[in-house]
């Protein structure tokens, strides 16, 4: 998937950090301690660093507060994992004290288990539940089943508590990390803000205000890069887009895999390949202009085809 395309008025710093706590811990941190570096000798700096350091600090304490909770979330998810792995044996244990009382194949038995084992083993957490809970609500007041209830009803108490607590924790994860991203998104703002107030600063010189951001790190970030899998003997779109320049416009193509690959443009998401495409060698790294796959005014659609009747193929395209 890639990121937004360029424009004046789009906020780079939240595009670069979407979706990435590693790419804001390190922004925001060199923002901010660059800024404290020259905030007693230089007013703009002390000014910025004034408006940032509280939405600093703020996304700070809502990332220690998300890994907390995502950590508890863990280990109930875990621990439900755990008792759905061991689920098969208890079934089994069941049918099998089950058949003591009602043979295979009486309407009895079918009664207990329509589906057999499968709705026990297998489906969603929430149907395995269900069908645990089917099972308790049959043998009802069956003394003849006395013994199994009280082991059905054991297991779907511990796995109700389990399933019960996954959910209650996973509803506490969804709010930290909400908290988390308006955080995120707040900081990216007073980022944005002090770039207005450093750019009219140092209008005339705006080499003076490159080591406030780490420009060079957003810009890595920012270039736009498909990975996508092709199946055997088929066609896939890698993107859909105009570009401001076309006509000079670069792509490098990485094939990651032993098949080959031909890349053309077309006019729609069902158009099919024509007389103009590249090839794409296996294992090869190679840089095209776009307009060597086709006509990029009038197509927008590059897709790929694997040759290959045997080999997926894993492509990496990259915007240059």
């Amino acid at each position: 998937m890639a990121q937004k395309a360029y424009g004046l008025f789009v906020n780079h710093f939240e595009l670069v950090t979407r979706g990435s706590y590693t790419t804001c811990a390190y922004l925001f941190k060199q923002h901010v301690d660059s800024l404290f570096a020259d905030s007693a000798t230089v007013p703009i700096a002390n000014t910025c660093y004034l408006r940032a350091k509280p939405k600093y600090d703020a996304y700070n304490a809502s990332i220690i507060t998300h890994s907390s909770q995502t950590g508890k979330q863990s280990g109930k998810v875990l621990n439900m994992d755990t008792i759905l792995i061991g689920m098969p044996a208890h079934v089994d244990d069941w049918e099998s004290k089950i058949k003591v009382v009602y043979k295979a194949g009486t309407p009895e038995f079918k009664a207990l288990l329509p589906k057999g084992k499968s709705g026990f083993n297998k489906g969603s957490q929430q149907k395995r539940v269900d069908a645990v809970a089917t099972l308790l609500a049959t043998i009802g007041t069956d003394a003849s089943l006395a013994t199994v209830k009280v082991l059905v009803q054991s297991f779907y108490d511990t796995m109700l508590a389990a399933f019960g607590g996954k959910d209650i924790s996973k509803k506490s994860t969804i709010t930290d990390s909400k908290t988390t991203e308006k955080a995120r998104k707040a900081m990216c703002n007073v980022m944005q803000g002090n770039l207005g107030l450093i750019t009219d600063e140092y209008q005339d010189d705006l080499t003076l205000g490159e080591k406030y951001f780490d420009e060079a790190y957003m810009s890595n970030k920012l270039q736009m890069i498909f990975n996508l899998i092709i199946k055997i003997l088929s066609t896939k779109k890698i993107l859909k887009r105009t570009f401001a320049n076309p006509l000079t416009q670069l792509l490098q193509i990485i094939n990651n895999s032993n098949t080959t690959l031909y890349l053309f443009l077309c006019a729609s998401k069902l158009g099919v390949m024509g007389t103009v495409f590249v090839t794409i060698l296996p294992n090869s790294t190679s840089t095209h202009l776009l307009t060597a796959f086709g006509d990029p005014t009038t197509e927008t659609f590059l897709k790929a085809y694997n040759t290959d009747d045997k080999i997926k193929a894993n492509i990496t395209v990259k915007v240059l």
